[in-house]
């Protein structure tokens, strides 16, 4: 039976289930922080019979150390290459705390983002670190926001920082002053910050093609008004690749709730020809889109089809199935903390790094082909 273990989190300790794999990682882990290997791993088969584990669970617990930086895989008779060992120090001096700063309060976050931040809290706090939440939406409405980041960096115990739903100015402030962070998703081109993100421009590639390929000729990617740079550039791989397959698309934006999604496709279906292929940028809002343009006669998937740039909770379970990228988002929250540490360990000589996920099509009935008027 899988054991229990506290992790820290935001809102303080909650319980969360450590599998067979992660105790493999752990055990792993502490023996090459204390010296027990040099230069290689033992081969995976003495591996098995010293942890008693199948090469099953093995794997997946080495697969854990690779994304986290410890080994790289292969080497002289499959024997696991060992990376150079991080010095462990106190963080007394420089602070314990690694808050994120968000428009949007942690409760009303994703699924797949509450795994990225549930993850690196567990990841994190192996080295000490811990996570703590900075909910400031009134800092998403400023074109000047140095007075208020000034304040924020200044509390106390704190060692990084990682910027979610981040805009220019505030990813410009941050590289700028050389303040340890990074960012969850993408930067903007003059920003020099580490990153971490899932491959939205391929995911965004793909679902125009998806929608030409089913005959729809008039696209629709629905996005909120407050963009960030992976907004942005999805909007711009979905645009162009439509443009290259010969169909319309158009980018409409709307207020980040439902009664503005709902005015903003009242506009959109009052065109000739409606557009017929809708694609969302927030799983939040995809059963509302479902909703509003089937009460609109306008019925999904026989009049008109949509998909998802990303999963979400419960998307999985609806009727009709819904087309959407499903991400790996615990891969995605280790690459993501791995850059955390070497910009906390190294903030002038570590390059900038960036980690990237290939998102995975699950197609579904909302992305059928274009209904026969």
């Amino acid at each position: 039976m899988a054991a229990k273990k506290k992790i820290a989190t935001a809102d303080g300790l909650m319980p969360t289930r450590l599998t067979l794999s992660d105790q493999v990682a752990d055990c792993l882990r502490r023996g090459l922080l204390q010296g027990q290997w040099i230069g290689v791993m033992p081969s995976e088969a003495e591996m098995c019979r010293e942890l008693g584990v199948s090469r099953v669970t093995l794997r997946r617990g080495l697969a854990v150390l690779f994304a986290e930086g410890y080994l790289t895989a292969g080497g002289r008779g499959g024997r696991h290459t060992i990376a150079a060992m991080p010095k462990v120090r106190t963080r007394a001096a420089r602070g314990n705390l690694i808050r994120v700063l968000s428009p949007q309060p942690r409760f009303i976050l994703s699924g797949d983002t509450q795994t990225i931040f549930q993850t690196m809290s567990e990841v994190l706090g192996r080295t000490g670190l811990h996570l703590e939440f900075e909910h400031h939406p009134g800092l998403w409405r400023l074109l000047r926001p140095n007075a208020l980041l000034r304040k924020l960096v200044a509390q106390p115990h704190t060692a990084g920082w990682v910027l979610y739903r981040s805009t220019h100015a505030v990813q410009q402030w941050f590289s700028r002053c050389n303040i340890p962070a990074v960012v969850l998703g993408g930067v903007f081109p003059d920003v020099k910050l580490a990153n971490a993100e899932f491959d939205l421009v391929a995911s965004c590639r793909h679902a125009a093609g998806v929608f030409a390929a089913r005959g729809h000729q008039r696209l629709v990617f629905l996005a909120v008004e407050k963009t960030t740079a992976g907004d942005a550039a999805s909007a711009r791989s979905f645009l162009a690749s439509a443009t290259a397959a010969g169909i319309h698309a158009e980018v409409a934006t709307y207020d980040d709730t439902v009664p503005g999604l709902c005015r903003t496709l009242d506009g959109l279906l009052l065109s000739r020809p409606a557009p017929t292929g809708f694609f969302v940028a927030f799983p939040v809002h995809v059963h509302a889109a479902i909703g509003h343009l089937t009460r609109r006669g306008f019925p999904v998937p026989t009049a008109a089809a949509v998909i998802s740039r990303l999963d979400g909770m419960h998307l999985a379970q609806s009727i009709p199935s819904i087309a959407r990228y499903s991400m790996d988002a615990e891969r995605l929250a280790r690459g993501l903390a791995r850059l955390l540490r070497q910009t906390i360990d190294h903030p002038v000589k570590s390059p900038l790094g960036r980690f990237v996920v290939m998102p995975e099509f699950v197609d579904g009935e909302t992305a059928a082909g274009r209904a026969k008027c």
